[in-house]
This record gives C-alpha cells, structure tokens and sequence, in this order.
C-alpha cells in the first residue's frame, strides 16, 4: 500500500474533476407538446453549455430545431425558463447570445 502524501491545506491535486464526472451529462429541461410533437431543452456541455431545442415526432426520430450558433435560453430572473413556444406551424424562441426572439419552421434556417 503507498503511503499517503501530505499536502498543505487547498493544494491537493485530486484526479477527479467537475468535467471528469458531467462531462457527457445532459440536462433535460422545459418539456413541451404541439399536436403529436413533444419538445424539450437539452443543455450541451460539450457544446460550451449551449442549450439546444430538440423536437421528437410519433415516427421516433429527434431533431434539434435550433441549429449552431443559436442557444435557446433566457436569462428571465436569471433562472432562464419558458424560452421557447411551440405554435401551430412554427417555433419560436429566445436566443441566449444577443436575447432576440427567432422563428423556426421545419427545414428553415431561424430568422
């Protein structure tokens, strides 16, 4: 057995890290419904944190709504929350970086 190291108070080295145990962690948040549609937010850590507005459709398949560049998120009472909106034919959501509101339809950039 290796004897232990001693090392002054705040110094030690531990070999596990904040990024070593979230790192891949996903945080589902703000589920919606539209029809037969159900959408929710995924915050990205590999993505620097970007929070990305996925839609799941009845034949099992997902799709992020919100492409690169745009994270759609709200800094409302800092706590963020009801970023996007699900309506009849379109989505439309805050985007974090310069806080305007953007339309999303199925196959069309966010403008």
């Amino acid at each position: 057995m290796a004897s232990p190291r001693v090392a002054p108070y705040g110094s030690w080295k531990s070999p596990i890290s904040a990024e070593r145990i979230v790192g891949g962690t996903v945080l589902l948040s703000q589920p919606g419904f539209r029809d037969e549609e159900i959408f929710w937010s995924e915050s990205r850590p590999w993505e620097g944190g970007r929070s990305v507005l996925v839609r799941w459709s009845p034949d099992g398949a997902t799709e992020d709504v919100t492409p690169p560049p745009f994270s759609a998120r709200t800094r409302v009472n800092e706590y963020g929350g009801g970023a996007y909106l699900a309506a009849a034919q379109a989505i439309y959501f805050w985007n974090d970086a310069d806080r305007r509101l953007y339309e999303a339809g199925r196959g069309k950039a966010p403008r």
